[in-house]
Order: structure tokens, then C-alpha cells, then sequence
């Protein structure tokens, strides 16, 4: 019997959830039974890895994050090229620019049947109503092109059935998931990693793995920060990741002046190490998904203060392993920081398995035996 082709197509390749979940299941759909192919943006600090792990990978150079309507058009023509060239079974979008021009170019130009995965909307609740309406009324659009919908938590299903995005029929819930990690099965220089980060054995670590991005609000860490450093001058916050708003995190750290006590230290390839370090886990995010690095986090045992958004409640149990805070309330997230370094409060281990990442192939390959 053949194999089923199936092409994923990705924005770009940053680190990050959505990359991660997609690079997974390039390289772990059984090989006995599917042949996948990747296409994606250039540019991306996954760029170099990827090259040397996966087989049919294709590059459009063109597709990028931002709207620019004559890339948007090459990227199109691009993606449409490298479909009839591969001629696939399955194509399976992921991201918002991605998921648009690869569902249209998959429905017009072959006959693939289309799985699209939503990371997370890009409208969220408090955002400005016009845009707000503008994305929904694009993803309604882009929506028609797909055969199935599939959704990373609980909550983004909701939300897109609330809004007519998809259907009960053609939706499909499949958690996001991680390589299970624990402490215990982590082995290294503990010390020496404190000293590579200029940290100390009785610093208090605050970790927030996000990128510098709107969507993910730094400025609003720096705001917590400000509140629990003066009341705990052993706390070191550590940023990782990059993006657009570092110059303005970096401003305003200095404006508080905390920069021994707030470190933005670049994107990470050792965030297993920084989790054993870490004492709370920290996400500001305006709107998720379902974070991989707060499963990352939850599996470790680390205690996670993070404001209610997306589908973060569906694994952030408060007062449990940690808290959930309104969004944009810095006061409310210092003290629940506080009252974790503080030691006023006990992690209860909560029952994770069903974010286990195998789990999480295996219902992708369910989903694409189904799908005739």
C-alpha cells in the first residue's frame, strides 16, 4: 500500500509551541505509513537544525510573518509550485499566513483533502473592536478552505464555534503536547549553569520562554517585577526569547531600574535547564493557545503564575500548581509570585498525561486515516 503524502506548511521556523508541535510530527508520523513534507518561511533560528533533519523540506523564501501583499503573492505562487510538485494527500496548515495562503493554494491548484491547526486566534477578548472583527472575519474566510479544523485546547474550540468558524462536524480537538521531561532525569553542572547566567544559589528564579512580542506582553513582566523585586531583592527575573519589543522591554527596565534583578537573555536551546533552576514560571501573554513551555513547566513542577487566557486554564489549576491571574493585573501576579518564593504555598502534582506529545501524534494519524 502506498504511503500517504502529507505537507505541512509553517510559518517560519522561531522557536516556539507551534514549531515545535509541527517539527514533532514531520519527524515522528510513522515511516511505514506516511511520507511528510515541510514547507516553510526563511529566516527562522530553526532554520540550520531543520536542514539537517528533514528529508523534504522546501523552502518559500517569500512567506513571511508580516502582511506584504507583493511577498504574499510570490509566497502564494511558491507554495502553489511546490504542491503540484509533491502532490500530496493531506496538506496541513499551521499559523495564521501559513494556514491562509496554503489552504486557498491547496483547495484551488490540487485535490488534497486540508487539515488546518489553530495555535491560538490572533483576536482576543479587550481587543480594539475593529481589528478584533477584521481577523474573525478573515479566519470565517479562510475557514472554507479547510476540510477539517483542528484546535489546541478546549477554549480555542469554543471560541471558534461561538464565532462560526467552524462546525461540530468538521472540528477536531488535539491537545497540544511535550516530550515529558521530570528533574530527576536531568543531568548537569547545576552550579556552573548558575555561574554561566550570574546568578546566585539564593537568588529566586522568575522564567517566563516567550518571544518579545506584542502578543505576549513583555512590559507587563517588567511591571511584576517592579512590584516583587523591592519586596524580595533576591529575585532575578530571566526573560528568554527575542522579537520587536526588546528595545522598549530594555527601556523600561532601565526606567525601573532593575537590570540586576531583570535579564533578557536571548533566545534558548537549554530551556529544560533553566526549568530545573527555575522557581516559578511565569506567561503575561494578552492571548495563547496552549503554551508547550507552561506544560514544560507544569511537568517539572515548577509553579506557574500566569494571566487566564486562551486554554491556559485547562492545565493551570489555581492555588493547585500555581495561579491564575486576570489579565494585566501586575499587582495580583506579584503577589502570587511572592507567596511562592516566600514559601506560602505547596505544589499539588496534577494528572498531565493527556498532554503527552505521542498522544498527541497518535490522534493526528487517526485523523488523517479518517480522512478518505
Amino acid at each position: 500500500m502506498a504511503k500517504r503524502k502529507i505537507a505541512f506548511i509553517i510559518t517560519q521556523l522561531q522557536l516556539g509551541g507551534a514549531q515545535k508541535s509541527v517539527l514533532y510530527s514531520v519527524n515522528n508520523l510513522p515511516k511505514k505509513e506516511f511520507e511528510t513534507y515541510l514547507l516553510c518561511g526563511k529566516g527562522g533560528s530553526l532554520d540550520g537544525k531543520v536542514k539537517k533533519d528533514i528529508k523534504n523540506l522546501f523552502f518559500i523564501p517569500s512567506l513571511v510573518r508580516q502582511i506584504n501583499p507583493i511577498k504574499d503573492l510570490i509566497a502564494f505562487k511558491q507554495i502553489v509550485t511546490t504542491l503540484k510538485k509533491i502532490n500530496p494527500d493531506i496538506v496541513h496548515t499551521n499559523c495564521p499566513k501559513a494556514g491562509i495562503l496554503g489552504r486557498i493554494a491547496a483547495k484551488i491548484f490540487t485535490k488534497a483533502k486540508i487539515i488546518h491547526t489553530t495555535h491560538g486566534f490572533v483576536f482576543y477578548e479587550g481587543q480594539n473592536p475593529i481589528k478584533k472583527y477584521f481577523y474573525i472575519f478573515i479566519e470565517l474566510f479562510a475557514a472554507f478552505f479547510a476540510d477539517k479544523m483542528v484546535f489546541v485546547s478546549e477554549k480555542d474550540l469554543q471560541t471558534a464555534l461561538k464565532y462560526k468558524i467552524t462546525n461540530k462536524k468538521k472540528a477536531v480537538l488535539i491537545r497540544a503536547g511535550v516530550v515529558v521531561k521530570t528533574k530527576e532525569n536531568l543531568s548537569f553542572d547545576k552550579e556552573n549553569f548558575l555561574k554561566e547566567l550570574n546568578l546566585k544559589k539564593d537568588n529566586k528564579i522568575i522564567l517566563q520562554v516567550a518571544n518579545l512580542k506584542p502578543e505576549k506582553a513583555p512590559l507587563e513582566s517588567v511591571k511584576i517585577a517592579k512590584i516583587v523585586c523591592p519586596k524580595y531583592p533576591k529575585a532575578v527575573f530571566l526573560y528568554t526569547g527575542e522579537g520587536p519589543l526588546r528595545k522598549e522591554t530594555e527601556t523600561l527596565v532601565k526606567q525601573f531600574k532593575l537590570e540586576n534583578n531583570f535579564k533578557l537573555i536571548g533566545e534558548r536551546h537549554d530551556i529544560e535547564k533553566l526549568l530545573v533552576i527555575a522557581d516559578v514560571f511565569m506567561l503575561t501573554s494578552v492571548r495563547e493557545g496552549l503554551p508547550m513551555a507552561l506544560l514544560e513547566a507544569l511537568f517539572m513542577q515548577v509553579p506557574a503564575v500566569c494571566y487566564d487566557v486562551g486554554g491556559i486554564k485547562e492545565v493551570l489549576n489555581n492555588s493547585k500548581n500555581g495561579f491564575l491571574i486576570p489579565p494585566k493585573n501586575p499587582q495580583k501576579a506579584a503577589k502570587s509570585i511572592l507567596d511562592i518564593i516566600e514559601g506560602n504555598f505547596t505544589f499539588s502534582t496534577l494528572d498531565l498525561k493527556k498532554f503527552d506529545i505521542n498522544l498527541m501524534v497518535k490522534k493526528q494519524v487517526a485523523l488523517y486515516k479518517s480522512i478518505k
